[in-house]
């Protein structure tokens, strides 16, 4: 490498290391601000099971067009059995496009994506904050395999469940968010259809990890320096 090049390389190497990928977040609802919340949160489960039968999702809209790569959402046991997360061994993220019913009320349609995760794959932070009964609230991110690209000002539906390793053990909770516009649904697994409510929307976020215009001003330049080197006449 001559001179010339390693002087632009440096150069492009710095701006780079200066402009580091941010995550952005274009989709929030925050876990309950008010402790005496801490515990409420509408049962989900991405399977049948003998009690708690169902499976929840809430609905958002993005205010401009987005790709989701990255998930954080909020829950906590049931904890009649034990405090942590020992009853659930994965998670179920879904999202989904939105049917308006004739009263008005819209549910989920069409599913759009789904993918489960190991809870092993999951990164699980304790909060530091319990419920009335000491079950522990849990904070967890998760990086989607397949980036979801996703319209604005559209109605999205997101259903974020827990597989049980037994049925009739503690229920997974995906704990109550600060208000959005308290409309959500959960899937009845016995009556097989989606129930509406509107009472707590539910505590999650959406994150856009967008490619750094330093990373593409890198292999962008490099490519120009080295075109324009194999046009230079050879001398010789």
């Amino acid at each position: 490498m001559n001179l010339n090049t390693f002087t632009f390389v440096a150069c492009i190497t710095l701006i780079y290391a200066n402009n580091p990928t941010s995550a952005d977040v274009i989709f929030s609802q925050q876990p309950t601000s008010n402790t005496d919340n801490l515990g409420l949160g509408w049962f989900s489960h991405s399977e049948p099971r003998a009690t708690r039968n169902f499976k929840h999702a809430d609905n958002f809209q993005l205010d401009s067009p987005a790709q989701v790569d990255q998930i954080n959402w909020w829950g906590i046991s049931e904890g009649l059995v034990t405090p942590g997360l020992e009853n659930f061994d994965s998670f179920q993220i879904e999202f989904w496009t939105s049917f308006t019913r004739p009263n008005g009320r819209f549910v989920p349609d069409s599913l759009i994506t789904s993918e489960t995760f190991s809870l092993d794959e999951i990164n699980t932070i304790d909060t530091g904050r319990r419920a009335a009964n000491g079950a522990i609230e849990f904070k967890h991110q998760i990086d989607l395999t397949d980036p979801l690209a996703l319209d604005a000002g559209t109605t999205y539906w997101i259903s974020i469940s827990a597989r049980s390793i037994d049925g009739s053990g503690d229920a997974w909770q995906w704990q109550d968010a600060d208000p959005t516009d308290t409309i959500s649904t959960s899937w009845s697994y016995a009556d097989n259809r989606w129930l509406y409510f509107e009472d707590t929307d539910s505590a999650f976020e959406l994150i856009s990890v967008p490619t750094p215009a330093s990373s593409l001003m890198l292999t962008t330049g490099l490519a120009i320096f080295s075109r324009r080197r194999r046009i230079i006449p050879n001398p010789e």
